[in-house]
């Protein structure tokens, strides 16, 4: 019997009211059928994991999930270590943000051999002689894609490697990977990168020779006709009937995120009491608008309550005493989430430029004369780092450097603003100068 949260809702597998967009999904399956790595991006809760899920299933393939301190290393050890490749001992030292390229990055692996009797070969038992599994033993550099490949290929592999939450890792990181993207292309290892940025080639930018080596495919923008299919899908899935008005007030009320709008519609449900499947011929039908607008109340309060104090956190930045002229330091993080919430969502849902949002700082800046570019150029470079340090996950806001634009990538945020007393939250973060 199906429940309710099988169907509509947001969950890191496919809910079954998941629908395929032909602008969306048959470019994926045309990017599989080539040999360039793919790359998903879009706000957060737009679609990117059941994209990727439905046609690359998740446990069929190598799922490394990075964090803000992984390293190519980390990620390279993860990948061969799924392959049932051994890292007998290493040599790595950490010399900062990355393991040292040379004899530093050398490791002894150990690859499985199926049929044993190669030379070199060495065989282990594993609790009885029917376990008994044979490896060969060679020295890899872990900081060279053509050894990983190599190693990759010693065991059949066919895989792809499923790199999600790219975004988290710093702006250095990132152009290492797309570096190496570019040649595990060449090597045919394939990669499927998700990030939560709405950048039009992101990467590319890092990595110039990765422009035609990659496919890049976008998860937004959701259309109104497509959040009805999802709707109707649901509803046919739960054997019941979801009146038109309730689908109409839901979809205006998600501000275009399709993740909203599943929530929605699982709390509808939830509130009409069905909770799953109901048997068929029931002529369910769902018609009191009460339960979307009390599912609305619902929502509003869990993401205010955790937006709220997300910006807290950003609006603390980094802890500073003063300033290196001994005057009170600039504190731009908090004035620039008291911009956002000032401008609102009229300020912020078609991009924030970032010539407005400096005038808006100096307008209500403490030092407003010496907020120069360039303070306003490490603000915004820094603010994917800063959400990952202060564990804002997905992030809330990202800068597109193409277009100079402060976009929101966490697609809850928008409904955030639109239902939350902005002016009240603003007066509760806590002002550094005090």
């Amino acid at each position: 019997m199906k429940k309710t949260e099988d169907v509509f809702g947001v969950s890191n597998k496919p809910v079954l009211s998941y629908i395929e967009r032909p602008d969306v999904d048959t470019r994926f399956r045309e990017a599989m059928a080539s040999d360039k790595q793919i790359i998903v991006y879009g706000a957060s809760k737009q679609g990117k994991t059941s994209l990727v899920g439905k046609h690359i299933p998740y446990d069929e393939h190598i799922v490394i999930r990075l964090s803000p301190n992984s390293t190519r290393i980390d990620i390279y050890s993860s990948i061969l270590m799924k392959l049932g490749i051994q890292i007998k001992e290493s040599e790595t030292k950490n010399t900062g943000l990355e393991t040292a390229v040379g004899f530093s990055a050398k490791v002894k692996a150990k690859i499985p051999i199926f049929g044993g009797g190669e030379a070199g070969a060495k065989s282990e038992v594993k609790g009885n002689s029917e376990n008994e599994i044979t490896y060969k033993e060679i020295t890899a550099n872990l900081a060279l894609p053509n050894d990983i490949a190599e190693l990759c290929k010693s065991v059949k592999n066919k895989k792809y490697v499923i790199l999600e939450n790219f975004h988290y890792l710093d702006e250095e990181r990132q152009k290492e990977l797309a570096v190496d993207l570019r040649n595990f292309q060449e090597l045919s290892i394939r990669f499927v990168v998700l990030g939560v940025w709405r950048e039009k080639n992101r990467l590319a930018q890092f990595n110039g020779d990765l422009l035609d080596r990659s496919v890049e495919i976008p998860v937004e923008p959701w259309h109104e006709p497509e959040f009805r299919r999802v709707a109707q899908r649901g509803a046919d899935e739960l054997n019941i009937k979801i009146a038109s008005n309730i689908v109409d007030r839901a979809i205006t009320a998600s501000f275009s995120s399709i993740g909203v709008f599943q929530e929605l519609m699982k709390q509808v449900c939830l509130i009409a009491g069905i909770t799953q499947e109901q048997p068929a011929g029931s002529n369910v039908v769902v018609v009191d608008l009460g339960c979307l607008e009390k599912a609305i109340t619902i929502k509003a309060d869990e993401y205010a309550s955790r937006h709220q104090r997300a910006l807290e956190a950003i609006a603390s930045g980094n802890v500073e005493s003063s300033a290196k002229d001994g005057r009170v330091p600039l504190f731009l993080p908090y004035y620039f989430v008291k911009a956002l919430l000032s401008l609102g969502f009229d300020g912020i849902s078609a991009g924030m430029p970032r010539a407005t949002l400096h005038d808006k700082i100096r307008e209500a800046h403490h030092r407003g004369a010496d907020v120069r570019p360039s303070d306003m150029g490490n603000l915004l470079g820094g603010l994917a780092t800063l959400q990952a340090r202060k564990g804002i996950s997905p992030p809330i806001i990202d800068y597109d450097h193409s277009i100079r634009k402060i976009q929101v990538v966490d697609s809850t945020f928008y409904f955030f603003l639109r239902n939350a007393n902005l002016e009240k939250i603003g007066e509760e973060i806590p002002n550094p100068l005090h």
